[in-house]
């Protein structure tokens, strides 16, 4: 027997073992409810968030090349000399043309021009006093004035508009081309739908040949971690400004969607930019934008200072060739944001960073930072190992263990996560797996502390592995009803084994055996426990379960030929799930017997199991053996099929097991007597007569029958046979005169 010490102990443990899993499946059930809906996990988003920019700001992301990338700021200096913003259209033209006239390669407008220019001619005509002569003069000349039409003209294959795309409820301009309509017979796609949009006038839309959306989106908390490169409105998906730019600088003739297909929709993993680059994005068309630092880690130059042409020698020469940004970090234009390295970040910086990184990646530079499409699956798999391993470790340990293995398991993780960022550029959530850490390593130092009552925890730890919950309930609510005392009772017990295991263990590594094997008994004992019987042992793939023990069951055979009809039912849903998983599918065998019985809590002062022995343990463990010889799913013996009544039962065999000199009549459990149909009760009485005959020596009479019987009842037709062989082989008339159609099993089997 355990020392009280010692059992107390090692309840302790499993207390602290299954706290912990609990605690375990409630952060992958955090998790994977994170990885559905986001919006419903705000705190694991945000604490994920706060330590993506603590990583950030620890190991920021470092740039292989400097690449000739200048903003041209509409700053405050600009406006103080230039005058406030929106500038006549024709100023706009103006700046375009001196960046062209500096060598600049490319320039992209960070702006969006919606609403129709001032005309100053225009407004003259109105003025009622005008003469003819006048008015017809200043009408040859509105023209001229006209700066919309001025900015149109100027516009040429190396400008690049911006526009919006939002969901505020208006949409005002017109809309470039998307580069992928949608049609009905394409997929939904995973991108979100922006119903509105703000975009330029038809006349530079007309005049532009190509614009790109400049729209930013930043995450809950405001900050701008991701840049959308693609985005649906209507039956359409636009490329981003710096999309655009990179395509037309890398002179890819097309930009085409990479798609995934999941459950009925196509979902985004990136985007190919003609065939010189892909680039992978979120589901949603974003990209992680890896910023090259805090503000101005790029050229600025002044748009005054190009238009007036009085910068100084070298800024002005580092236009030549460059790509040009036009925007704004002026306080008063409204277009600055917080990014995880500063707040007040100009917006068109963030394109910069943007463009720069695809331009970094066509160059064949590892500059992307991503998650990829493992990451869910990563992620889960991480919780799990480091939540079983941390339960393993920390259960039973004194405090200071629990707190340095604790903090070396944090560390490790920590120091995983960021390698595969540093390394890799892989952004690996990093929130559940420090809030696992944290409550396993708070809940074990907890119950490090903890007193329970004795009583109750000695019977729980009895008992929990063995009995379903409800029999644990009640013997802590009645702890007289329970007793480690052995006793001789009459009990039915259960033996349920795999079929041609070798050969099916053979087949699979030794994880999918585990994880088979573990599906298996975890839905065999599930039926067992629904049933009230108690679980005895597993012995690799075989199930011993027993009924009456240790609370009373008076119904305990009807109960056990229940689960084993139960079992052979669950078996039929549970190998279509293994078959259309790829998994092997296989067949069980089930022996009962009923009878008397010595249980208690046998074994060893090192080992000790609360177990059942005696000779009808030995018959029911004899039954399911045999079970595969009959082709049967469920042998009973007499005895059992005595108490056990409500059921249809066939009749096998009349046998003598080995070790047992009385023979036994066996039966099969065909279903609860009121769910019986006509045909298979008729199928019982024809066997029924046909064995009298076989056991009367009556071979003719009761081989026409088994004959007939093949032919009705094609299910049982391995049953029949067999008795169509041994008749062949035997001579009714030299058998011996106390032949009863006993059949001796002389092995095991």
């Amino acid at each position: 027997m355990k020392r009280p010490g010692v059992l107390r102990f090692t309840l302790r443990r499993h207390q602290a073992v299954l706290g912990s899993l609990a605690l375990l499946v409630l952060c992958l059930l955090l998790q994977m409810t994170t990885l559905s809906a986001p919006s419903r996990s705000a705190v694991p988003n945000r604490l994920d968030a706060l330590l993506y920019d603590w990583r950030f700001q620890l190991l920021p992301p470092e740039r292989a090349l400097q690449l000739p990338i200048v903003i041209v700021d509409l700053d405050e200096f600009t406006q103080q000399r230039e005058g406030r913003w929106p500038w006549n259209r024709a100023k706009v033209a103006e700046l375009l043309e001196a960046l062209r006239s500096k060598g600049a390669a490319l320039i992209g407008l960070d702006m969006v021009f919606s609403e129709p220019g001032l005309n100053p001619v225009e407004s003259v005509l109105d003025a009622p006093e005008l003469s003819e002569a006048a008015r017809a003069e200043l009408e040859g000349i509105a023209e001229r004035h006209d700066g919309d039409a001025t900015l149109a003209r100027a516009l040429s294959n190396d400008i690049v508009l911006g526009y919006f795309l939002h969901a505020e409820g208006v949409s005002s301009g017109e809309l470039p081309l998307p580069f992928l309509e949608l049609g009905r017979a394409h997929a939904p796609l995973s991108l979100p739908d922006m119903p509105d949009y703000t975009s330029n006038l038809s006349i530079l839309t007309g005049w532009a040949p190509s614009a790109g959306f400049i729209t930013a989106i930043p995450d809950v908390d405001g900050i701008v971690r991701r840049a959308p490169l693609v985005m649906r409105q209507g039956d359409g998906v636009y490329a981003s400004l710096t999309l655009e730019m990179a395509r037309l600088l890398l002179g890819a003739p097309w930009v085409r969607l990479s798609l995934a297909p999941s459950a009925g929709q196509s979902l985004v993993t990136g985007v190919h930019i003609g065939k010189q680059l892909w680039v992978p994005l979120d589901t949603d068309g974003n990209m992680l934008v890896p910023y090259r630092g805090a503000s101005r880690s790029f050229s600025y130059l002044s748009a005054t200072r190009v238009l007036r042409a009085d910068a100084p020698a070298p800024a002005l020469a580092a236009l030549d060739g460059a790509v040009v940004l036009v925007g704004t970090s002026a306080l008063g234009l409204a277009d600055l944001r917080t990014i995880p390295l500063q707040t007040a970040y100009p917006g068109v910086e963030v394109h910069a960073n943007v463009l720069d990184t695809l331009l970094q990646a066509a160059l064949g530079h590892d500059v992307f930072y991503h998650r990829p499409d493992w990451e869910p699956a990563a992620t889960l798999s991480m919780l799990f190992i480091s939540g079983l391993a941390l339960t393993l470790l920390l259960a039973g340990r004194s405090p200071a263990a629990m707190l340095g293995i604790s903090a070396t398991w944090l560390a490790m993780t920590i120091g995983i996560n960021f390698a595969f960022w540093h390394y890799g550029h892989i952004a690996l959530p990093l929130a559940m797996q420090t809030l696992l850490v944290l409550l396993l390593a708070g809940f074990n130092i907890a119950m490090g502390y903890l007193r329970s009552n004795r009583q109750k925890r000695e019977i729980q730890g009895m008992f929990g592995q063995y009995v379903p919950p409800d029999h644990v309930e009640r013997m802590l609510a009645h702890p007289e009803l329970a007793s480690w005392q052995g006793e001789q009772k009459d009990m039915t017990v259960l033996f349920a084994d795999i079929r041609n295991f070798t050969a099916l263990s053979e087949s699979l590594s030794p994880v999918e055996l585990k994880h088979l094997l573990n599906r298996y008994l975890t839905a065999m004992t599930a039926i067992i426990f629904e049933a009230r019987g108690t679980i005895d042992k597993y012995v690799g793939d075989m199930v011993m379960a027993f009924w009456n023990a240790p609370l009373d069951d008076p119904d305990h055979a009807a109960h056990a030929v229940s689960a084993a009809l139960a079992m052979q039912a669950r078996m039929q849903t549970l190998m279509r799930e293994f078959e259309a998983e790829g998994l092997p599918v296989f067949a069980i065998g089930i022996g009962i017997s009923t009878g008397m019985m010595n249980v208690g809590d046998m074994g060893s002062d090192y080992r000790r199991a609360y177990t059942v022995l005696g000779d009808c343990v030995n018959l029911g463990a004899r039954l399911e053996g045999i079970t595969g010889y009959y082709q049967t799913p469920i042998l009973v013996s007499h005895a059992t099929r005595d108490q056990a009544q409500g059921f249809t039962y066939r009749p096998v065999d009349l046998i003598r097991v080995k070790g047992r000199q009385e023979p036994v009549q066996t039966s099969e459990p065909v279903c609860a007597s009121h769910e019986t149909d006509p045909m298979t009760r008729e199928h019982i009485v024809q066997f029924e007569a046909a064995l009298m005959h076989y056991r009367a020596r009556e071979f003719d009479h009761a081989r026409i029958m088994l004959l007939d019987l093949q032919s009705l009842d094609p299910a049982r037709r391995s049953l029949y046979t067999l008795y169509l062989e041994r008749m062949s082989v035997l001579n009714p008339n030299a058998l011996p005169a106390h032949w009863a159609g006993v059949f001796d099993h002389e092995t095991k089997q």
